[in-house]
Formats: C-alpha cells, sequence, structure tokens
C-alpha cells in the first residue's frame, strides 16, 4: 500500500524544484520521487558495498564463480 508524505518546503525550495521538474518535463511528484529512488539506491549500494569490505572471503568465491563462468562461455 502507498504512503502519502507531506513535504513542505519554503518558498524558494518549492520554486527551485518547480523549475527542475519543469526543465524535465515531469509533474513535480514525480521528479521527487526519481530523486527519492535516487537517494535509495545509493544508499543500497553504499550498504552493500560495506557489507562486501566486511567479508572479503565471499568477495573473492564470487570472483571465482565468475571467472568460471566467463571461461565456460569463451568455450562455447
Amino acid at each position: 500500500m502507498a504512503r502519502t508524505i507531506t513535504l513542505r518546503l519554503p518558498d524558494e525550495v518549492y520554486e527551485m524544484v518547480r523549475r527542475y521538474a519543469e526543465s524535465d518535463a515531469q509533474s513535480m511528484n514525480a521528479w521527487i520521487e526519481s530523486l527519492v529512488d535516487g537517494e535509495d539506491m545509493r544508499r543500497r549500494c553504499a550498504a552493500h558495498e560495506e557489507w562486501l569490505v566486511s567479508r572479503p572471503e565471499h568477495v573473492r568465491r564470487a570472483e571465482a564463480w565468475a571467472d568460471g563462468n566467463l571461461d565456460e562461455l569463451a568455450g562455447r
């Protein structure tokens, strides 16, 4: 179920968001949603990187598996 969040923006920020949305030919809601989606992806990627850095043995295993797949594809 979708949640509705109300943002209260100062007039200057509201006008800035409106201009950006108009320049991208989007509604303000769609523009803000894409901005939030981008930030969400950035945070997920950062968390994934942190997880990988703390588990080098998993990274080595994944790289070996990927190398094996590439070798198999090259042999076809």
